[in-house]
């Protein structure tokens, strides 16, 4: 059964308006860097109180996502409530995991998929090839590892790895039956 929260119900649930911040677009580090000096100065307020985060993006760079992920939780440690809407694809899905408690709303789709690099008319050599390789299996084991690690138990690394080998799409309702999120928002 999907736990559904009632908006009357989330409203009571969710840090209030003033302390919601946006992370819309794409991951990228600008934007990461953007968000984290808001959620500095939330804190800075009021070092208890939850912080929001809402959450509509398209993925982008994993190493931005990853030092974002990185810096929220092993660094300035905030109570994180992460709201996605929309698209939460990819790197988007690093930042929605950031939250200690995580929802969804009924129109949000997530993407898993293997890491990917965009050429131009640049010439590579193989020992760049290789490098790059190595770096992207590095970076899809880290992926499934974060997923594995924040779905309280939902998923196992190989599970991870296969979802986003197989370019998975995921409902509101799979994601949460997955555990990672902890509701879907009506």
């Amino acid at each position: 059964m999907l736990p559904e929260i009632a908006a009357e119900a989330a409203a009571h649930l969710l840090p209030p308006p003033a302390r919601t911040l946006r992370y819309v677009g794409s991951v990228t580090r600008q934007a990461s860097e953007r968000a984290l000096k808001e959620i500095e100065k939330l804190i800075a307020k009021d070092p208890l109180a939850e912080v929001g985060l809402f959450i509509s993006s398209p993925g982008g760079t994993t190493g931005a996502a990853m030092s974002f992920f990185d810096t929220v939780r092993q660094v300035l440690k905030p109570a994180l409530v992460t709201i996605g809407s929309g698209d939460v694809d990819s790197s988007g899905v690093i930042i929605l995991l950031a939250g200690d408690r995580r929802y969804l709303t009924k129109n949000t789709t997530m993407l898993l998929h293997s890491a990917g690099r965009y050429f131009s008319n640049q010439r590579y050599t193989v020992k760049e090839m290789e490098a790059m390789l190595a770096e992207d299996r590095l970076k899809d084991a880290q992926y499934a590892a974060l997923l594995a690690e924040r779905s309280r138990g939902g998923l196992s690394t190989e599970k991870a790895l296969a979802l986003m080998e197989a370019q998975t799409v995921l409902s509101p309702a799979r994601a949460v039956e997955l555990g990672l999120a902890d509701a879907v928002l009506r």
